[in-house]
């Protein structure tokens, strides 16, 4: 069973390593791509190395918290506004709840797929988070 995880494990970093960058190739306004695109002309190199996905994903990770705390205040200033003191304590809460689960999530990728994981899923999930935010508020 242990070699049957030892040939599967790389196949799976190789096809979801593929397929991510494909997924992010496509909208080359990503920051990470944009990020990813920068490092590699910098360093003049062909390929992605994990050096560069944990650099990316964690620069890339720093703005999207940034656009959550912005959009968190956001909520905060509504809530205000409209007397609902109790919508901004419930975000809250659940963005406690979210932290939580992007962690141990992560931490699962990081183990099960490989060590890039450790930095690029909590960026992908940042980056859910929010477009999820947003959603509460005008923006």
């Amino acid at each position: 069973m242990k070699q049957l995880y030892r040939k599967l494990i790389p196949l799976l970093i190789v096809f979801f390593t593929q397929f991510s960058f494909a997924h992010t190739t496509s909208d080359k306004s990503d920051l990470y791509d944009q990020c990813v695109d920068h490092t590699l002309q910098k360093l003049k190199l062909d390929k992605i190395n994990n050096t560069i996905v944990q650099s990316c994903s964690n620069e890339t990770k720093a703005v999207y918290e940034k656009q959550i705390i912005t959009v968190l205040d956001k909520i905060r200033q509504e809530s205000q506004q409209e007397s609902q003191p109790d919508r901004y304590l419930n975000i809250l809460k659940s963005q406690r709840l979210w932290k939580s689960y992007v962690d141990k999530e992560c931490d699962n990728a990081g183990t099960f797929i490989g060590s890039p994981m450790y930095s690029y899923c909590p960026m992908q999930e940042y980056r859910k988070r929010v477009d999820q935010l947003r959603e509460y508020v005008d923006l």
